[in-house]
């Protein structure tokens, strides 16, 4: 593996000291994407909380690596930032439309791309504060239909996280090393808040990626990117009334980049195949967002949000100078996703004396532009429109039982393009999902919480219009039918093992029964792209727990899959069973040192068998408090300390990253 920068890096920051460390391992994190804001045990569904300490510790280079030790959640490859896609509860394959499954949301925005063996999100972690995580279709009434595998929710940084006190202008200088993909970052943030009625953000960060390794040293994906993010955000508040403007942007510049960012060349993988090629592509995903807020103080009845968001995910290959590694003349050109939606959402407070009751209405109209230029067979350019309407309801009838019900109702058309020759009709859809919540606090520590959700996965301009390598459109496909059963029980509390400590813990177990599962058919010239099977079953058990103890802090997660497909058959999207667990340890107040580790079992699928594996990752936090330099926040870490080559059962075909060496150096001026 390249080294260079990483040792520069090191030399640098040999003479760093001093510092006071926040706990990542934080004991019942506040929820605040899953109706009103509540500690994570009082929650009926399983959620998931990354906070900025952990975000910082892991010093994560994908969404994936944010990810990883979050249970039920895993990458389908790969260890490239352009190549990221989910599989949550096994649901999500990588390859296809599948995307759709699991929506990817960033400030509330969804983010969406598919094209094959491309990736199907691009964002940059560093520019991120908090990730929530809904596991399972019972979170996703606010959010969008089809969340057959969850919600993954993204919240970029606000002035307000790097200004304290009366501050009223900060910068913030953040670098970073790998040594595995020889990664450079540099991220400049500019904070300003005159008064308490504004605030405003200005964010750059750089990065130079190469190719990453497997333990074996054998090259996996190359990235060769230099990749630019941006992001601008500034809100006022007068009285009653708030505005939010935010943009977003992420440009990527790929030279003799792998055009399977998923697997890489994948030589051989079919007869006389010498591989998907290397070409020079830019990638780039944008958010607009203008927000208006309106929450008087003297009524109860309001508090209104009104965004009208702009977000585009796209793609442009073009050949590269390798001529032994030619790209496929089908596969070059733009492919891109575009969309506008406008959207309301009320939150009215209807408490009585008897009764505390929280609803939650909201309306959206969206239009998804899905293009390709030159035209390509594989990628039906379409129009889709949406029409939302949606309601939550969060009923607590005693101290002890709280009921959450939702209904959302999405309207869907799809119409081809005049450049689709295949057919000129455009499918419409409706998607109807009830969900019902409950959790039944038995006494201060102890709660009991169930849920049961109908999801409708409506086909997407993808599956429906596939006429790849002659393929037919299928006009009648039919949505996703999921009905999503859930129990589980939880514990907070303080005092367990001794005076100072706390503690919780989550455990569901959940019953997935899908009908009319959307499949790719692979059928070729005269057959339908995408058909429906008759029905598949995903079951499972999540647990998920933290601990403090004066300096110590720990967590655990817990995820035990199992699924099947018609007549019994096995899924190929469901991962190894895994157990992970994290330590951290307050050396003193400016040290702090910990280990995360994931135990997978072995799982196996009619693809093959994939063999168990066993990962630790190390840090070390360093942030001074005196001396020159005070303020300084160095951060060391290692992932895969052994080096192991091993791939998890999510990845299509390769390998997962070898040993990587992650320095960075940060401070706010």
């Amino acid at each position: 593996m390249k080294s260079n920068r990483f040792m520069l890096a090191v030399v640098a920051a040999i003479t760093a000291q001093g510092a006071h460390a926040q706990q990542s391992t934080e004991v019942d994190p506040i929820v605040i994407n899953a109706g009103q804001d509540k500690v994570a045990s009082d929650v009926p569904q399983s959620v998931t909380v990354v906070n900025q300490e952990r975000l910082d510790e892991t010093q994560a280079a994908t969404i994936g690596d944010i990810l990883a030790q979050v249970p039920g959640v895993s990458g389908v490859g790969s260890s490239s930032p352009l190549g990221q896609s989910f599989n949550i509860r096994g649901v999500g394959a990588g390859l296809n439309a599948a995307e759709s499954s699991i929506l990817t949301l960033v400030d509330g925005e969804e983010l969406y791309y598919e094209s094959y063996r491309q990736g199907s999100l691009f964002v940059e972690p560093e520019l991120l504060k908090r990730v929530e995580v809904l596991r399972g279709p019972g979170s996703s009434t606010l959010y969008g239909s089809g969340a057959m595998g969850g919600v993954i929710l993204m919240e970029t940084k606000d002035a307000s996280d790097f200004l304290e006190g009366d501050d009223k202008f900060s910068v913030r200088q953040k670098l970073t090393f790998e040594s595995n993909e020889d990664k450079f970052q540099s991220t400049t943030i500019m904070s300003f808040a005159p008064d308490n009625k504004f605030d405003a953000l200005l964010a750059l960060s750089y990065s130079d990626i190469g190719q990453s390794e497997d333990g074996d040293g054998n090259t996996l994906i190359r990235t060769n990117a230099k990749i630019t993010n941006f992001l601008g955000k500034a809100n006022y508040t007068e009285g009653a009334h708030s505005f939010g403007a935010s943009y977003q942007h992420l440009y990527s510049d790929g030279e003799n980049q792998d055009f399977n960012q998923l697997d890489g060349p994948q030589v051989g993988r079919f007869p006389g195949f010498t591989g998907w090629g290397v070409g020079d592509i830019t990638t780039e995903s944008q958010v607009a967002r203008l927000e208006y807020g309106f929450a008087p103080e003297d009524s109860r009845f309001w508090d209104l949000t009104a965004t009208l968001s702009y977000t585009n995910s796209a793609k442009d290959v073009q050949q590269g100078s390798l001529a032994a590694e030619p790209v496929g003349a089908t596969l070059l050109g733009e492919r891109s996703y575009e969309l506008w939606k406008l959207k309301v959402e009320n939150l009215a407070d209807l408490s009585t004396e008897r009764f505390d009751h929280y609803l939650t209405f909201g309306v959206a109209a969206s239009r998804k532009d899905r293009s390709a230029d030159p035209v390509s067979s594989s990628h039906a350019e379409a129009i889709t429109k949406t029409y939302e309407i949606y309601a939550q309801s969060e009923l607590s009838l005693t101290d002890r039982l709280t009921v959450n019900t939702g209904l959302r109702i999405d309207h869907q058309k799809i119409s081809p393009k005049a450049t689709f020759t295949a057919t000129s009709q455009s499918v419409t859809a409706t998607a109807v999902e009830p969900q019902i919540a409950a959790i039944y606090r038995l006494n201060d520590n102890w709660n009991l919480f169930g849920s049961l959700s109908r999801v409708n996965r409506l086909p997407t301009d993808d599956e429906i219009f596939d006429a790849f390598s002659g393929g037919l459109p299928n006009l009648d496909l039919k949505a996703e039918k999921g009905m999503n059963y859930e129990i589980g029980a939880s514990y907070s509390g303080q005092g367990l093992f001794r005076a100072d400590d706390a503690v919780d813990f989550k455990l569901t177990a959940f019953y997935n029964d899908i009908e009319d599962k959307i499949i790719r058919t692979g059928g070729g010239a005269g057959v339908i792209g995408f058909d429906n099977i008759d029905s598949a079953i995903i079951k499972g058990i999540e647990a998920e727990g933290r601990y403090i103890a004066g300096r110590f802090s720990a967590s655990a997660g817990l995820s035990v899959l199992d699924g099947q497909g018609p007549n019994g058959a096995k899924l190929d999207t469901i991962a190894n069973n895994t157990l992970t667990l994290g330590f951290g340890y307050q050396v003193r107040p400016d040290l702090k040192l910990g280990i995360n580790s994931v135990f997978a079992a072995d799982r196996s699928q009619s693809r093959g068998d994939f063999d168990g594996y066993n990962v630790h990752n190390i840090y070390a936090t360093y942030r001074p408090d005196q001396g020159a330099f005070e303020g300084l926040e160095v951060r060391f870490g290692v992932d895969n300390i052994t080096d192991e080559t091993y791939q998890p059962a999510t990845y299509l075909s390769q390998a997962a990253k070898g040993r990587n060496f992650k320095l960075s150096l940060a401070k706010t001026f």
